[in-house]
């Protein structure tokens, strides 16, 4: 699914009129914010970081009400995510908890926030497992099971692949997405020469090349992130593996660039947004966060910006209904309909989940651009 989703005005601009209203014109409202924001993959939390706090600026800008983030860096550590989890259902100022890299820290923590009866919009979670896994519990992101298996038909249908060898890392974002784009890609035709597996960490991926060499597939799909998607990217051509190589959201961050260099110019990846793909509805967001952070946005970055701007909107609704509870604002996050943003509009479900479409982006000359 590619193309132009979105219609509209500016989504900050809908939003941010939409927040300024009497029922939070005045007082500060304080958000949990946690995710890895240290070690190998700080990335994602810090790109989400940066959207949260970029809509926590033009809302205050437009006049609306004001927000403190309170941070947390999990370290990619299930402990650490359910203390910093039961640290947050603590403070009784928190209204809501935003953020988390990993499927497994928030599958570790939802039975905290649970019990305590916090919402959490999640915005790099993208677990089946976490479907309904509670009453409170939300995310802007597609699952692997969507995600994946769109990227399996894309490959047989838009690529035209014949055959492909899936090398995925060993956790449940890894298998989850690996099994989804499996099962997509054979129904669609596509015949599956075989899957490797790796730790994250790993640096020396020779053993899982050979065996792909040897099968000699059309294309290799990575099911993880970047940082391992660029170093089997690498040693693939150094291997003489000239083929298609397809990789995850989780690979799609500027850093697999950087990482990877040449070894990763046409790698195709999917995501819900990329700043190289700009719209009416985009462009102001791109320009807003380029301006504030000098660096452009991505797709983590747009989904952090939304995932505040969700709720922002949830908060209004539950203070136009009366008292500003807990309770009332996980109620008005079920009552957000095709809220405007910049990754589309968010509705949840009764899942905790939110449909959406991705985009199917080439690394071409350096950079992200719409495949074709």
């Amino acid at each position: 699914m590619r193309g132009n989703r979105f219609s509209g005005t500016i989504a900050a601009l809908a939003i941010a009129a939409s927040v300024a209203q009497p029922a939070l014109a005045e007082g500060e409202h304080t958000i949990g914010f946690t995710a890895a924001l240290s070690g190998d993959f700080a990335a994602f939390g810090e790109n989400m970081l940066r959207g949260v706090e970029l809509a926590v600026a033009e809302i205050a800008a437009a006049g609306g009400p004001t927000f403190k983030i309170e941070t947390a860096d999990d370290r990619g550590e299930a402990r650490e995510g359910v203390l910093i989890a039961q640290r947050f259902c603590s403070n009784k100022d928190v209204m809501a908890v935003l953020g988390y890299s990993f499927s497994s820290i928030a599958l570790a923590a939802v039975p905290v926030y649970d019990q305590c009866g916090l919402s959490v919009v999640g915005s790099a979670v993208t677990s089946p497992d976490l479907s309904g896994a509670s009453p409170w519990f939300r995310r802007n992101i597609l699952t692997d099971a969507v995600q994946g298996s769109m990227m399996g038909t894309y490959a047989a249908e838009g690529l035209k692949l014949s055959s492909v060898y899936v090398i995925h890392q060993q956790d449940d974002y890894g298998i989850g997405v690996a099994n989804a784009f499996s099962t997509a890609a054979e129904a669609a035709g596509i015949k599956l020469l075989g899957t490797e597996a790796y730790v994250l960490g790993t640096r020396d991926f020779a053993t899982q090349l050979t065996k792909i060499r040897a099968a000699a597939p059309d294309a290799i799909f990575i099911g993880g992130f970047y940082s391992e998607a660029a170093k089997i990217a690498e040693q693939a051509r150094q291997l003489g593996i000239g083929v298609q190589i397809l990789g995850t959201d989780g690979a799609l961050n500027p850093e697999l660039i950087t990482l990877g260099g040449a070894a990763v110019e046409g790698m195709i990846v999917y995501g819900m947004f990329d700043p190289s793909i700009a719209t009416d509805t985009t462009s102001a967001f791109i320009m807003a966060y380029e301006a504030k952070f000098q660096m452009a946005p991505n797709a983590f970055s747009a989904l952090g910006y939304d995932a505040m701007m969700a709720t922002a909107e949830a908060l209004r609704l539950a203070g136009e209904a009366g008292a500003l509870t807990r309770t009332a604002v996980n109620d008005a996050y079920g009552r957000i309909d095709a809220l405007p943003g910049v990754t589309g509009p968010t509705t949840f479900d009764e899942m905790g989940d939110r449909a959406g479409a991705l985009y199917f982006l080439k690394v071409q000359d350096g950079a992200f651009t719409l495949a074709q």
